[in-house]
């Protein structure tokens, strides 16, 4: 359960079992804001939902004079804030698991760790301030920041250690403790949950599998512009004498051409290596040539040789998909 102050956008994170604690939970976070901030809520937005409009639920609001608003049904947008918040809660929850393989098990901590860090973040609504400075005044990190899932090494002060026996116990680092300044840690081994600062981390060690490189996924949307160069030559066709009609991948290689100042000025499209000798009207969906009228003669003669050129200024390349008796067999041109 999530309570979220439209002033600041702190956000408070309440974990329930079941739905039937909501009203327990209100209470006591009613309770620790007329204390630890010496104000009244005023009023709350929710949901239609059952756990909220309830006559326990009314019964209480009434008597402490809090304003009590609900959404439409299916308009969820109307309590937007809520509805953002709980989605970046997760989206950050879920990019902290995913990073250092961490199990489902301990998303609780992942979420508890993800509300910590967004309330220290600087956001574009509050002017570039966090959350917890628009309340506070300041913004302070009470420990310094940790990798979640990575592992950590607790020092174990338990009386009953041996002389001889390790004085360290292995955990997953899993957050930070509201009540204590110190880290929680997780033994799976002993499944326990210690909080201590006597604590070695090893941030770049997951404790569960590998480290995800998340940074890769997108690489091709970073770099939209491929260079032809590292394609050319790959997956080239070759016209062979075996029968059949199984598919054949074709590709081909399109480029401007330069010319020099005195030589005939031509654009063409297509490629010596790549491209099928054969009559020039089955190659019209491939390769294009726009001739200069004084040197047509050059030009078709270049066409019937094969196209040689230097210093492709920029290329791309284009998949064909062809049966092998679609290819024209013909015998090579001789240079």
């Amino acid at each position: 359960m999530t309570f979220i102050d439209c002033y600041s956008r702190m956000t408070w994170v309440y974990l329930m079992r079941h739905k039937n604690e909501v009203f327990k939970c209100f209470k006591d976070f009613y309770a620790c804001i007329k204390t630890q901030f010496n104000t009244q809520v005023r009023m709350i937005r929710t949901d239609n939902g059952t756990e909220y409009v309830n006559d326990e639920f009314s019964t209480f609001l009434s008597a402490e004079g809090i304003l009590h608003q609900t959404s439409c049904p299916g308009t969820p947008p109307q309590n937007g804030v809520a509805e953002r918040k709980n989605r970046h809660l997760l989206e950050i929850a879920r990019s902290l698991m995913f990073t250092m393989n961490v199990p489902k098990f301990l998303w609780s901590e992942a979420v508890l760790t993800a509300t910590y860090l967004i309330n220290r973040t600087p956001s574009r609504v509050l002017e570039m301030k966090t959350p917890y400075e628009m309340i506070f005044g300041r913004n302070e990190f009470i420990l310094p920041l940790k990798v979640f899932g990575c592992t950590c090494f607790v020092r174990d002060h338990r009386p009953s250690v041996g002389k001889l026996d390790p004085r360290a116990v292995k955990c997953i680092f899993v957050g930070y403790s509201s009540s204590q300044k110190g880290y929680k840690c997780w033994s799976p081994s002993e499944r326990r949950l210690f909080v201590s600062m006597d604590v070695t981390f090893r941030e770049s060690e997951p404790f569960y599998g590998e480290k995800a490189d998340l940074s890769t996924l997108f690489f091709d949307l970073d770099s939209p512009s491929m260079d032809g160069d590292c394609r050319e030559g790959e997956n080239e066709t070759s016209v062979t004498k075996d029968g059949g009609d199984q598919p054949r991948r074709m590709e081909i290689t399109i480029g401007t051409i330069p010319r020099s100042m005195d030589g005939p000025n031509f654009t063409s499209i297509g490629e010596s290596s790549n491209v099928q000798s054969g009559p020039v009207q089955q190659q019209s969906s491939i390769m294009e040539v726009v001739p200069n009228d004084s040197a047509s003669t050059q030009v078709n003669d270049s066409i019937g040789m094969g196209f040689q050129h230097k210093n492709i200024s920029k290329v791309y390349t284009r998949r064909k998909f062809r049966s092998q008796s679609d290819v024209v067999e013909t015998a090579p041109v001789p240079a």
